[in-house]
């Protein structure tokens, strides 16, 4: 919905700029065919990728900008590339092709072929195109590639139209090495397009031929990269990013245009501006729940948010004109993103309270970068309360103030701050981050107490789970928007944790309503469980699994080197405690296996770490483990501590006591 919408806004824009895009004859746009070779053949490749499953000899891409009869401008994209495929995966990976449209009438133009090893060119029907329904409901055209072998090449096209959106992104890098890249921008030659490379150093053509301007870069040999744990996989992928931002028709083109700030003043616009029944529905609700008559400002701010989050419903696929009218949403207790985000504005405009509409991304995926305006990156919604200097995310049911998707945060975003010039009131751009809630505040805790039965074959294991801030967020989703069959389930998985029985004496959960979030009151399991899953008896000894009490744990290994900087979702401790009563008559023979101390520093301060000890009082063996990340992500020169890290977690997991009868 908001990229959609930041399209309506580009184009809003356009419209009221003269010469933007300009009126033309009504005959079919000239734009630039791709190049077909009428007699291919195999290509010759560097020995260094026969191990390869696939390589992407050309991948060369073009978006071509025309006028069209009305005044408007229309946009034609087109992917060319060339495959050699080397194993079976390889041939799965090309057997279909996806293509960026819905509707065959979209598609300009189409071809496809297979070159096999022994020369033979398959030519491939144009009436291939199906229907695709994928597990995310939404259809896509495919093309269906035929007589794929191992040492084959594939080679297809496609040029498809589209309105003209003046911002883009093109990823070029993935799972398999790619030998030469191109992206080409051709429009009028009044627009000024620029690109920008991230991850990558893209060096930009700009060149005129007839009548049309040409921006483009190129890349070679580009490393095939597969995801990898704790990585921001598609933000560090080489990519390109490109935005018009100049028009030589308008203002002899010194005019900067799609700025940050004119963004601001667009989303001030559209977000924060009411009119005056639309008003008096507001007032009228904050004078019936009484949120004017709350103390202090937070207060206000956790009614309102849970009210609305209870009462009236979101859904992105409202197709009512309505849905984003106030007086409509409040009779309704119905609103799309878009109308219940101008909902919460006005009812903190009502009550005096500044919030700030805030633009930010899921920081795994892509960056708003202050140098390049891209508005397409803008793509989460937040308030942000100056006065708290905290963050609420008001299209998400499952979080509360002042928890938002932690993916939003730590990253660059958007603040539409709010100004007023005499009786005119609008927004301007700051770029600056927002900043997630401290490490501290972020946990989970493991409290088990462990006792064996009379007959030494079970485990009695009495465990309390504690989950606080962002760590909280899908536990008490997972269980308040369940059904009770699903909350049964979920009730089922939690005493798995840590024991790996079903076999549940009692249970219970507490806060696990969203409103204890709002003071961070941990989402907690409590339960009594017979797990003999835990131990084992080896003639006159007892194994007792210990380790796997604190859960199943993250294992990295990886046969090629590390590509990605470390990325974690949010910083955050991990502690648990955990007691066993040793039987009468038995002593532990490897107590010294549970101290494992594990700690980085800088500059005397623990970044990350994992450090585990024990006493023994009488017959009750304590264990205190404590595991850390402090930072959001760490450089990848760092990567072996982390994994280190990481990996002792998994060792100690590992961990079996022996019990052994005393002499």
């Amino acid at each position: 919905m908001k990229k959609i919408f930041f399209v309506l806004l580009a184009m809003s824009s356009i419209g009221r700029m003269a010469a933007l895009a300009q009126t033309v004859q009504p005959t079919q746009p000239a734009i630039k065919l791709e190049v077909w070779s009428p007699s291919p053949s195999l290509h010759s490749i560097d020995a260094r990728y026969a191990k390869e499953s696939a390589v992407i000899l050309l991948d060369q891409r073009r978006v071509e900008y025309t006028d069209q009869t009305k005044g408007d401008m229309v946009m034609y994209k087109t992917v060319h590339r060339i495959v050699r495929l080397n194993d079976d995966k390889g041939i799965e990976s090309f057997n279909k092709i996806y293509l960026g449209v819905t509707d065959n009438s979209d598609i300009v133009d189409i071809r496809a072929r297979t070159i096999l090893p022994n020369g033979k060119i398959i030519e491939i029907d144009k009436q291939n195109i199906k229907d695709l329904k994928e597990e995310d409901g939404n259809m896509y055209k495919i093309f269906a590639m035929e007589g794929l072998e191992k040492g084959a090449e594939v080679e297809y096209y496609y040029t498809f139209k589209r309105p003209a959106v003046f911002f883009g992104r093109e990823q070029l890098q993935a799972g398999f090495p790619v030998l030469s890249s191109r992206l080409e921008i051709l429009t009028p030659q009044r627009l000024h397009f620029e690109l920008k490379g991230y991850n990558c150093a893209a060096r930009v053509t700009d060149t005129v031929l007839n009548d049309k301007r040409q921006f483009a870069t190129e890349l070679d040999t580009i490393s095939g990269v597969e995801d990898e744990k704790y990585a921001a996989y598609e933000a560090d992928l080489e990519r390109i990013e490109y935005k018009l931002s100049y028009n030589t028709a308008v203002n002899n083109g010194i005019v900067r245009l799609f700025t940050w700030n004119e963004l601001a003043k667009r989303i001030y616009t559209v977000y924060g501006t009411f009119n005056e029944k639309e008003l008096k529905s507001t007032d009228e609700l904050i004078r019936h729940n009484g949120w004017g008559q709350l103390g202090s400002e937070p207060a206000k701010i956790i009614a309102v948010e849970n009210f609305l989050k209870k009462k009236i419903a979101t859904r992105e696929d409202i197709n009512s004109d309505n849905a984003e009218n106030i007086e409509w949403i409040v009779k309704n207790s119905i609103a799309s993103n878009r109308g219940v985000l101008r909902l919460y504005a006005a009812i903190y405009k009502e009550l005096a309270i500044e919030a700030q509409i805030v633009m930010s991304c899921d920081r795994s995926k892509s960056v708003i970068d202050k140098s390049f305006e891209n508005w397409n990156s803008t793509s989460e919604f937040l308030l942000y309360f100056p006065a708290e200097k905290k963050f609420l995310a008001p299209t998400l049911t499952e979080t509360r103030y002042p928890w938002i998707d932690p993916l939003w945060g730590a990253t660059d975003a958007l603040f539409c701050k709010t100004t007023t010039i005499g009786t005119f009131t609008t927004a301007i751009a700051e770029i600056r981050p927002v900043p997630l809630e401290d490490y501290t505040a972020s946990f989970s805790t493991v409290d088990s107490k462990l006792s064996l039965n009379a007959s030494l074959d079970t485990l009695l294991v009495d465990m309390k789970l504690g989950y606080g801030g962002y760590s909280a967020g899908s536990y008490r989703a997972a269980y308040t928007l369940s059904n009770p069959e699903e909350q049964r389930t979920f009730i089922k998985n939690m005493a798995k944790f840590g024991t790996n029985s079903e076999n549940i004496v009692s249970s219970k959960i507490e806060n696990g309503d969203f409103e204890s979030y709002n003071e961070n009151k941990p989402f907690t399991f409590e339960a009594t469980i017979k797990a003999s899953e835990l131990l084992e008896n080896a003639g006159n000894k007892l194994l007792v699994k210990i380790g796997e009490v604190i859960g199943n744990q993250t294992e990295m290994y990886q046969e090629k080197p590390r590509q990605f900087p470390v990325m974690m979702s949010y910083p955050h401790t991990e502690e648990r405690t955990i007691e066993l009563v040793i039987p009468d008559g038995y002593m532990i023979k490897n107590a010294n296996d549970l101290i494992i101390h594990n700690d980085h520093s800088e500059n005397g301060e623990i970044t990350m770490g994992f450090s585990s000890d024990y006493k023994i009082e009488g017959n009750l063996l304590k264990v205190h483990v404590i595991e850390q990340y402090r930072k959001v992500s760490y450089p990848l020169g760092d990567y072996d501590i982390f994994k280190k890290v990481i990996n002792t977690a998994a060792d100690f997991n590992k961990i079996v006591l022996v019990l052994e009868k005393k002499q």
